[in-house]
């Protein structure tokens, strides 16, 4: 176990205040002063630039505060783990809410004999990089962007992304447009935060266009609701194909061809880095 002074450290790092962090710890400003100064000189690091009010964390003192944070979220799992039998097992992960939809229930029907409580987070990808971060989530399925620096991950699955519309959608048909001919369109999407997002938000800035170029955006968080949207011809959207593949199948929904729409995006396990749930992706895959 870590001792005190790596402990005020983190906490000084999230707070960026001596005095919120003695607080937090029910001891002085001076004392806190004093644990930081100590850690400093004994790792011959410098952890903070304190030029009053402002408080900074060093680049040394951000890696050392994602690392005592690892630690401890790994820490008290595993205490947790030890004392738990295996019939009262519990996980918890996290999804997004595009994944979920065609993956989760295949995921828990892999693991529903290795635990006696399953419980999946469907949200963002930034809210779920931060339940990781916090120790709330065992490990996630993500189709967004992360740091790999930062999480062990592993690719469960490559997944394609296409534009889709209502199959009364003038532009369901065969040809291949370019995505200048769309642009009269509706344009239907996932909330700010999501991986989707994301992707198809970088894909058009590298042709030069933004989402406001089209006619109209409509934000909805929920896929399900997307799809139902694109069948009452309300517009076009941009997503995985195993998302809308139930629907292109039954007729209802239409794959569009968009000259240089050429992405497929891996779908990761990721967890804290030597995160023992790791040794699941052999389960999941």
């Amino acid at each position: 176990m870590l001792d005190q002074r790596y402990i005020t450290f983190q906490i000084l790092s999230k707070t960026k205040s001596y005095t919120k962090t003695a607080e937090k710890l029910f001891i002085t400003q001076p004392a806190v002063t004093q644990q930081i100064k100590s850690l400093e000189n004994e790792l011959n690091l410098k952890l903070v630039n304190y030029q009053q009010p402002l408080l900074q964390i060093t680049k040394d003192g951000q890696k050392l505060a994602e690392f005592i944070n690892n630690i401890n979220v790994q820490s008290n799992k595993f205490i947790h783990q030890l004392k738990e039998t295996p019939k009262k097992r519990k996980l918890v992960f996290g999804s997004t809410r595009s994944v979920a939809i065609f993956m989760t229930p295949n995921i828990i029907k892999k693991l529903e004999n290795q635990f006696h409580n399953i419980e999946c987070v469907v949200t963002n990808t930034n809210e779920i990089l931060k339940m990781i971060d916090n120790g709330k989530l065992d490990f996630a399925i993500l189709e967004g962007n992360f740091n790999k620096q930062k999480y062990s991950y592993h690719v469960i699955k490559d997944e394609q992304f296409i534009c889709v519309a209502g199959i009364d959608n003038p532009l369901a048909s065969n040809k291949t447009f370019k995505i200048q001919e769309l642009l009269k369109q509706n344009l239907l999407l996932r909330e700010m935060g999501s991986g989707t997002r994301f992707i198809f938000a970088n894909w058009l800035e590298s042709l030069n266009i933004t989402e406001n170029d089209f006619n109209k955006v409509i934000n909805v968080n929920e896929p399900t609701v997307i799809n139902n949207l694109l069948q009452n011809n309300l517009g076009i959207s941009f997503m995985y194909k195993s998302l809308a593949e139930k629907e292109i199948n039954a007729g209802h929904l239409k794959e569009i061809k968009i000259k240089g729409l050429d992405i497929v995006r891996p779908i990761n396990l990721v967890a804290l880095k030597n995160n023992y749930f790791n040794e699941l992706v052999n389960l999941i895959e």
